[in-house]
């Protein structure tokens, strides 16, 4: 009960119409004084929180000289929050759209919650329309995350996703990814995970995600420098790992089996 009244409280309802709504949906149609001894509601105050509610359109009232109330079905509130919270969000968008400036749109922003994070990517592949560059763990794909990509995948040519994987969970909705070879060794050397998500070349999300994801280390910038540094980043990943997949062979006969070679980078020996 408590649960579900803190959800509505969400949507407008007071505690006390929460509770006089949950109980109804318990009950057959009833008399305000059943619902106020289900509710707990002194009857003193049920009858003006059930007003209440039948103005809002979530409790019907019968005709009688002693009405009898009942419950907004379940299906049809939800339908109803739905319709209204669209509605507003409509309204914010249309009240808000000349209001605010560009400026900052250079600075770099630090991010210090995991799911902030992925809520600024889940939004950036969403809405990119000309390209999508980006770097990312399987075990950060949310469901959310993946129909998102998916959906990007579909309507966009220029989308690079190099994904990196501990536990080589590479089984996606998707086909157009490249695995990367060296999580471990990625991981080891930056001491966590991290992510890249550069979109239509105006946003750029980059950062560490430490193992226990509470506290991140990632930046959200519209620096034209920051988002050239994270794209190109994408890019040469694609270009080593396209030769690879299709150098497998003779690749690890230089590199060994794994090609761990390719890591040694340093020209000193």
């Amino acid at each position: 009960m408590d649960k579900v009244i803190e959800l509505l409280s969400n949507f407008g309802l007071t505690n006390s119409e929460s509770k006089v709504y949950v109980s109804l949906l318990q009950m057959d149609a009833s008399t305000g004084y059943k619902i106020s001894g289900k509710s707990g509601i002194a009857r003193s105050k049920v009858y003006n929180i059930l007003s209440t509610l039948v103005e809002k359109g979530l409790v019907m009232q019968s005709k009688e000289e002693k009405p009898l109330y009942t419950a907004l079905p379940v299906n049809e509130l939800v339908s109803k929050l739905q319709h209204e919270s669209e509605q507003n969000i409509e309204g914010i968008k249309d009240a808000l759209s000349n209001v605010g400036s560009n400026s900052g749109t250079g600075l770099i922003w630090g991010i210090e919650k995991y799911d902030q994070v992925f809520d600024k990517i889940i939004y950036q592949v969403r809405n990119a329309k000309e390209s999508l560059y980006i770097q990312i763990y399987s075990e950060d794909l949310s469901k959310e995350l993946v129909e998102a990509l998916s959906a990007a995948e579909s309507r966009l040519h220029k989308f690079v996703l190099i994904l990196f994987s501990n536990h080589h969970r590479y089984n996606l909705p998707f086909d157009r990814f490249y695995k990367h070879f060296f999580e471990a060794d990625k991981e080891s050397d930056y001491g966590g995970r991290w992510v890249n998500c550069v979109s239509d070349q105006k946003t750029v999300t980059y950062g560490k995600l430490p193992e226990n994801s509470q506290n991140v280390d990632v930046i959200w910038t519209q620096n034209s420098s920051m988002i050239f540094l994270a794209q190109e980043y994408v890019v040469h990943d694609a270009y080593n790992l396209r030769t690879l997949n299709a150098l497998n062979e003779s690749a690890q006969k230089v590199f060994g089996k794994t090609l761990e070679g390719v890591r040694d980078i340093y020209l000193d020996d």
